[in-house]
């Protein structure tokens, strides 16, 4: 329709004897496009450092400051920063081996050669070798057993001798003569997997994984790039219908053999959790399909034979869902160095925290107690009590991960970090050193190298945001307000226009995610690429905030819990409650002008608060959303399954509420979404067209979950000028009328 409309309009030009005027971009959408693309203003070294095996000594790849442009080599211990070769001289070699002069890109990522002599990295596409001590560049021949370790796939045993390798769905072990000693293929829907931590400390031993897709449930993806269609069946577990099975196997190179590991009873879902100091046993995790029972098991790699060591349940709740099989599991089991027992995550106590057992699986000790969530366990230290860990025990900033020191005996935590906001950590073999990385809302991020004893800190990179002054950027305001029970904090942030004006009324847009297993609001510097949209979409002349309700994880169990088992129920309250209690003290939000957009999770609450609260929300845009009908482990943890909890799910669904849409509303859907199937919008589209309410509809045909470029900009600029059309961009004069009008605003502003 969009084609044949140019083309009318062409063609009437044409016949009014001028020619066609030349298309002007829209300011406001070239701003905004500006602004999501932020992170690129901001120079920094985002190429993680990489630590040596000797524990005192790592590489970063250094692009800000006088050493820009190359590798830095550094020692922890004494501080001192050496560029492995010069900028120009790392440009002049690779010109040599390239035949022509070229210019790094900014950033070069690399990792540490097997052998620990080196570092290698690609470029255009080619393997190269620096040297640490000769500050010599080499290329790397194309079968060059060195290069293997460039790809995540590939992983090297823990001396370099052996080398695990991942291809077509199917893994095969190299020995240290380039020799392979063990080798299995994949079948479709069948294949092999080597996960994190693989090999074990001796390097005996592989851990690898088997997964059967065959009995999953499959959605058709259709391929309309020509006009003879193809369909790909891909392999999607919806709520209901069978789990794919896994199933682990223990490799043992120098023998052939593969040892296969017989699985638990029932459906679960399963990750391996590493190994013990010495090797003598590999540990596995295992999550009912419910979310409400996890067990670990230690499983003896020379016979195959499991024991149980620990169960954990939580029948009223859930002890892990998609959060966990996202990451939290890898933070699950931290073995302790001395091999005498292991450190384990549980919010038993209505907080995360953790919890010292033997390997008989019995309790030794609560480490950490407080109303404060612990979010890992960053490092234990290889000789004495000391334990390193992530938490967020600071009361005013209930969300930031700060670093402290706690003791294996239990007691109070000691901070270590020197500034607030958001810190990831990287500790040296040793245990004696690490990286801090940080950043907060008005602080760049910077990396800082420092000692566990506390006697050495210094700083390695910081972050060069200069550029973001000409772009008139501020960080968002923050909020905070009680939620729907009026008794429970929330916090948020407002993004506004660079022009904001306080004199003036803004429309103003709920920019909401809400799922069970995230937050939105951001906590660092650059944020997240939902606040970079919110942020983005405040420049076309919009309030937007950000709010995360009850339900979200990061807090205590209970703040979670409110919503198990009946999802989309209390959560556009919070947001309800949250624009009123934000716009009583803030004249500038007009909130006879309110929208809410959402992608993903927030395109399914987005719609929510279209069908349950259209007297607030005037305009809707839902990009890929979701259902309660979709994938098992997005659902089931949170709700139960269907046949256990049939009214929950009754309840959270948006197609009984159909009827209830007011405003306009659009939705999007990308026609190759493997995240949330197509399906869901058109079941929506359905149950709208019974209830003969009118709604918009883009199909971004072969695009996924999250569009593409070219895509990603149309579908962007597309909700900003939904809701320029729908909403009014841009401020207008406050009025008297609009003050005293007895219109639904004066109703919202007068339950506050």
């Amino acid at each position: 329709m969009r084609c044949l409309l140019v083309s009318v309009g062409m063609l009437i030009t044409t016949l009014a004897g001028s020619p066609a005027p030349a298309v002007q971009p829209d300011p406001r959408l070239e701003l905004s496009e500006r602004y999501l693309r932020l992170p690129e203003l901001i120079r920094d070294s985002l190429s993680p450092p990489r630590w040596l095996r000797d524990g005192e000594r790592l590489v970063f790849w250094s692009a800000v400051g006088k050493d820009s442009g190359t590798w830095v080599l550094v020692n922890a211990r004494t501080g001192a920063m050496k560029p492995l070769l010069s900028g120009a001289e790392l440009r002049t070699q690779l010109s040599r081996w390239v035949g022509r002069a070229i210019q790094p890109p900014p950033q070069m990522d690399f990792v540490i050669a097997p052998d620990q002599r080196g570092i290698l990295f690609l470029f255009e596409g080619q393997p190269f070798q620096l040297g640490l001590s000769n500050g010599r560049v080499t290329a790397l021949a194309p079968g060059d057993r060195a290069a293997l370790a460039l790809s995540p796939d590939n992983v090297f045993s823990p001396e370099g001798r052996a080398v695990a390798v991942q291809h077509e769905g199917g893994f095969l072990v190299q020995g240290e003569d380039g020799r392979t000693c063990v080798e299995r293929g994949g079948e479709e829907n069948h294949g092999w997997w080597i996960p994190d931590r693989a090999w074990s400390p001796d390097g005996r031993f592989l851990m690898v994984r088997r997964d059967d897709l065959r009995g999953v449930h499959k959605i058709p993806i259709v391929d309309y790039t020509s006009a003879l269609e193809r369909v790909t069946l891909v392999p999607y577990v919806k709520t209901g219908t069978p789990l794919a099975r896994s199933e682990f196997h223990i490799v043992e190179p120098s023998s052939g053999r593969v040892t296969r590991i017989a699985p638990p009873e029932g459906e679960t879902y399963g990750w391996f959790a590493g190994w013990r100091p010495d090797g003598g046993e590999a540990l596995l995790l295992h999550l009912s399909r419910d979310g409400k029972r996890l067990e670990l098991s230690a499983v003896d790699p020379v016979s195959g034979e499991s024991r149980r060591v620990l169960r954990e349940e939580r029948p009223e709740s859930f002890v892990g869902g998609l959060d966990f099989a996202l990451e939290g599991w890898a933070r699950q089991v931290t073995p302790l160095p001395d091999n005498t027992g292991f450190l384990w995550m549980s919010e038993r106590d209505g907080w995360r925290h953790v919890y010292l057992y033997d390997y008989e699986g019995k309790l030794v000790r609560q480490v950490t107690r407080g109303t404060f969530p612990v979010h890992q366990v960053a490092a234990v230290a290889p000789r004495g009590d000391a334990v390193f860990l992530l938490a967020s025990a600071d009361r005013a900033a209930p969300y930031e991960h700060l670093l402290y020191r706690g003791s294996l005996k239990g007691g109070a935590l000691k901070r270590l970090s020197s500034g607030s906001g958001m810190h990831s950590l990287s500790f040296s073999s040793s245990g004696g050193y690490y990286v801090d990385a940080w950043s907060s809302r008005t602080q760049p991020r910077l990396r800082e190298v420092a000692s566990t004893d506390g006697g050495t800190r210094f700083r390695l990179t910081i972050a060069d945001a200069s550029a973001l002054a000409e772009l008139g950027y501020t960080p968002p305001e923050a909020l905070t307000v009680l939620a729907a029970d009026g008794v429970t904090p929330l916090h948020g942030v407002l993004y506004k226009p660079r022009d904001f004006d306080p004199t003036s009324r803004y429309p103003v847009l709920t920019y909401i995610y809400a799922g069970p297993f995230t937050t939105l609001v951001p906590w660092n510097f650059v944020g997240n690429a939902m606040s970079l949209q919110a942020n983005a979409l405040a420049q076309g002349g919009f309030i937007v905030m950000l709010l995360d309700p009850r339900g979200t994880p990061g807090r205590s169990k209970a703040f979670q819990d409110v919503t198990h088992g009946r999802v989309g129920q209390t959560e556009i309250p919070d947001h309800v409650a949250g624009l009123k209690q934000t716009a009583s003290t803030r004249p500038w939000m007009d909130l006879t002008r309110v929208g809410i957009v959402g992608h993903s999770w927030g395109g399914y609450f987005a719609l929510r608060g279209m069908l349950t609260a259209p007297e607030v929300f005037k305009a809707g845009y839902a990009g890929a959303p979701g259902a309660l009908e979709e994938e098992a482990i997005i659902n089931e943890p949170y709700l139960g399954l269907p046949s256990e909890n049939p009214a929950g799910y009754q309840a959270g669904s948006n197609l009984a509420l159909a009827g209830n849409l007011q405003g306009p509303l659009k939705m999007m859907h990308g026609t190759s979404d493997v995240n949330a199937s197509l399906s869901t919008t058109l079941r929506m589209a359905d149950a709208l067209i019974r209830a003969d309410k009118h709604f918009e509809l883009l199909l971004m045909p072969g695009q996924p979950h999250t569009p593409e470029p070219p895509a990603a900009r149309y579908y962007f600029d597309d909700i900003q000028t939904f809701f320029a059309r729908t909403l009014g961009a841009g401020p207008q004069q406050a009025r008297r009328e609009e003050h005293e009008a007895g219109d639904d605003s004066r109703e919202i502003r007068s339950t506050r």
